[in-house]
């Protein structure tokens, strides 16, 4: 008999303790790209919003990037400390974040930077110049979307309700559950210069057209003083 998979929430109003744990078991990603280019063409250190528990961070650590992560996730951030003690690890929400210096580049690996208020705490951090590498989703393939592991259950211009289905090495499945706020490719370039923000690049995160890819990477330079 299957087991039951186990529901989590991204909330960060309620930190869901089961969430940290689904993070705790995917293993790396394949590629660090292209956040280690990023990174390496970036003075140090480099700051990632939304570390998590390390998936990403420590193998871009091990290859010689000097982090300074934010998680709102006390859970994620309790692991994240267990694996990289040394590693400079802050606990706040992004739409408070003030961490009172700036940085060459900010990088965040997921969707996060999704709502004006979080881009334009991120843009804050950025020396002038500075670049902002972020991911985001992409509402085009949410809306088309028949991925055997990712469910719509409600999709409108501004916000997706979606069910996602992860099955980490060790057995367990999880169904996280997530309210989603869309951002749209072709109205990113007015979504950055909100910010201060000047798009230098959008590609899609798989090989492609932009319409058949999951998520996309975007690049930006802060034109802040």
């Amino acid at each position: 008999m299957t087991a039951k998979a186990v529901v989590v929430r991204d909330d960060p109003d309620h930190p869901d303790e089961g969430f940290a744990a689904l993070y705790a078991e995917l293993p790396p990603p394949r590629s660090l790209e292209p956040w280690l280019g990023w990174a390496r063409a970036a003075r140090p250190p480099v700051l990632y919003l939304g570390i998590g528990t390390g998936r990403i961070a420590l193998p871009l650590a091990d290859a010689g990037i000097e982090l300074v992560g934010v998680d709102v996730h006390p859970g994620m951030l309790r692991r994240l400390r267990e694996r990289r003690p040394h590693l400079a690890a802050h606990l706040g929400r992004i739409e408070d974040l003030d961490l009172g210096r700036r940085f060459d580049l900010v990088i965040v690996p997921s969707n996060i930077l999704c709502t004006a208020a979080r881009l334009d705490r991120a843009a804050a951090h950025l020396d002038r110049g500075g670049r902002l590498a972020f991911e985001l989703m992409n509402p085009h393939w949410l809306r088309a979307t028949r991925h055997p592991e990712v469910r719509v259950l409600a999709f409108s211009e501004t916000e997706a309700a979606i069910e996602v289905d992860y099955h980490p090495p060790g057995g367990r499945r999880y169904t996280q559950v997530a309210q989603v706020t869309l951002v749209w490719p072709e109205d990113l370039e007015g979504f950055l210069l909100k910010a201060g923000l000047r798009l230098l690049r959008m590609t899609p995160s798989v090989e492609g057209d932009l319409a058949e890819s999951p998520s996309f990477y975007v690049e930006a330079r802060s034109a802040a003083p």
